[in-house]
């Protein structure tokens, strides 16, 4: 009985009331009385249940000789409950859907402020990782690939995030600073990829940089892994056009794997 219980309250109903629906479903037509008694809802209270329960469609009451009876309707009546939500939830979303676009527009209104979001650890990695696999088009990157391979945090997930940007077939041009003569051979082997290496000496920089679509991903390697994802896209195209300039003065062949 418990059971069912738990049940008709994920419906709506409240404690009371489904004590005193029970009750009744389960005696059948009976006096405000006996149902106060099976229940265990005084009797005042059982009165108020079993009209708001009445509003509902799931209890009626008759007349016969000089006592009134209150019976519960057929438990198939219980869907009208679920009915009556789902109609309720359609005019919320339809109330929603309308004012989405100007809420949207008071988040961010495009170009004018930027969204930023700052997170830490390898949680936020895979985080910021997840939100850049969702992203169309190419994408261009700088990665200090030294301070990569020295903070463990960031090795987690990045092969399963490699494999599912060559799973998805996006193109990309990576910008890597090492000192690593071998470093091309350490490297995913997909035609997708162009890689060009820059030595610390040169680009003395210790934080990762990517750019996909309207978002921008940096990233700090020095000490613990901090992510910030930007989502402007008049900042993605200047950072953008910074990595195409460094990309077409860098003269050196091209690494591809």
């Amino acid at each position: 009985m418990d059971n069912l219980k738990n049940e008709l309250e994920r419906l709506g109903l409240s404690e009371k009331e489904a004590s005193v629906y029970l009750a009744a479903l389960e005696m059948g037509p009976s006096p405000v009385q006996d149902i106060s008694h099976k229940s265990k809802v005084n009797r005042a209270t059982t009165y108020v249940m079993i009209e708001s329960l009445a509003g509902r469609g799931l209890m009626s009451t008759f007349q016969k000789g000089k006592k009134r009876f209150y019976a519960a309707e057929s438990p198939g009546q219980l869907m009208t409950i679920i009915e009556q939500q789902q109609k309720s939830l359609a005019e919320k979303r339809a109330d929603l859907e309308e004012a989405l676009p100007m809420l949207t527009a008071l988040y961010n209104a495009e170009g004018a402020k930027p969204q930023v979001r700052y997170l830490e650890g390898p949680e936020g990695g895979h985080t910021t990782r997840q939100i850049f696999e969702r992203l169309e088009g190419d994408f261009v990157q700088v990665v200090p690939l030294d301070d990569v391979h020295a903070l463990e945090e960031m090795l987690h997930g990045r092969d399963e995030h490699i494999k599912n940007l060559v799973k998805q077939r996006v193109a990309g041009r990576v910008m890597f600073i090492t000192e690593d003569p071998d470093a091309l051979e350490k490297l995913p082997k997909s035609d997708q990829f162009e890689y060009k290496f820059i030595h610390p000496s040169e680009f003395p920089v210790h934080g990762e940089m990517a750019v996909r679509g309207n978002h921008v991903f940096l990233f700090s390697h020095k000490s613990a892994l901090v992510s910030v994802v930007i989502v402007s896209q008049e900042i993605a195209d200047l950072l953008r056009a910074l990595f195409e300039m460094a990309w077409q003065r860098k003269k050196e062949p091209v690494g591809s794997a």
